[in-house]
């Protein structure tokens, strides 16, 4: 059987018209790189003899069909299902040992669940995130060491939710072709909320007033979009920040939370409240957050597949792929 994407009647396979609105239904083996209608058992598309439904999408060539452009249009999701998305990002805590003596020895042991840590002794970052690795300058107070954990591990959390979101929609596996879009997409019209996201993250874990936005205000600086689009990233970065937070918040827990106070207060760290005016309440409904990201991405989409940009991705691709 086979569902009418406008009244949702099942229909028989057989039918090419819904038997109670009329509606052309959609066929479920159309190949996205031809258009060619197959059998509903093909795996190989009878006119042109590619994959009509890869495992993985392992080209950009596979990754921007029309068909995938289609499929991004109608995406979306149920409150539901995306609750199972989120469970399965964050289940491998459940069966990991946080392991440490000192705050930031527990941070790192949380962070490398998902992510390979790694020292950087130079640059004026205090760290950065890319792909499955992420950085962090060694040489700074533990306290300030342990913010930027959380700030990076943040926008890995946010890129595989993204991810995640992605494969639900294509029905495919993770692969680096997958992940040099999204990180496209992290790094140019949804970076503001990126940055804001785990700028909010970090914020929630360290003690009040040494909240810092640094990078989401050099990002203002920079941006072109108007007050209500940097209103609605912020909203957005809000409300996965919420999200990261509440599955956080077993791991980084009070007892944890009371010990990297401790951490500032040997640090001899001096709170500022400089950036205190940021934070905000301001979210969305799941439902209503997804969507408007779906919308984001699908407009992502459509500028990424300019073939002028398919140096940068293959950059991207081969940068994640080499854990560089």
């Amino acid at each position: 059987m086979k569902e009418c994407d406008v009244c949702g009647t099942p229909n028989l396979r057989a039918n090419n018209y819904c038997t109670h609105c009329g509606n052309r239904i959609a066929m479920d083996n159309i190949c996205p790189f031809c258009g060619e209608l197959n059998s509903d058992d093909s795996s190989y598309c009878s006119n042109c003899n590619k994959q009509i439904r890869p495992v993985s999408i392992d080209s950009f060539e596979k990754l921007f069909t029309d068909y995938n452009k289609l499929l991004l249009a109608k995406a979306e999701i149920s409150d539901e299902d995306y609750s199972k998305l989120l469970s399965n990002i964050f289940r491998k805590l459940k069966f990991s040992k946080i392991a440490g003596h000192t705050p930031k020895e527990k941070i790192l042991s949380i962070a490398g669940v998902f992510a390979e840590c790694r020292p950087k002794a130079r640059g004026e970052e205090f760290g950065f995130e890319f792909g499955h690795v992420l950085y962090y300058d060694d040489r700074l107070d533990d306290s300030v060491q342990i913010a930027t954990i959380i700030h990076e591990l943040t926008h890995f959390l946010l890129f595989d939710i993204i991810e995640s979101l992605l494969c639900d929609v294509f029905q495919v596996k993770q692969s680096s072709t997958l992940e040099g879009f999204v990180w496209y997409c992290l790094s140019n019209d949804l970076a503001l909320m990126n940055e804001y996201c785990a700028h909010t993250v970090e914020g929630r874990f360290i003690p009040h007033g040494y909240q810092r936005y640094a990078s989401f205000e050099s990002l203002l600086e920079e941006t072109t979009f108007d007050d209500e689009k940097i209103g609605v990233l912020m909203v957005l970065g809000n409300t996965f920040a919420g999200e990261i937070i509440g599955q956080l918040e077993d791991y980084i827990d009070h007892d944890l939370r009371e010990a990297i106070k401790l951490q500032y207060k040997k640090d001899l760290k001096n709170p500022d409240y400089n950036s205190i005016g940021y934070e905000s309440m301001d979210s969305v409904k799941t439902d209503v957050k997804n969507q408007i990201i779906f919308n984001y991405l699908f407009d992502s989409f459509d500028e990424a597949s300019d073939v002028n940009n398919r140096e940068n991705l293959e950059f991207l691709k081969e940068g994640i792929k080499n854990r560089v």
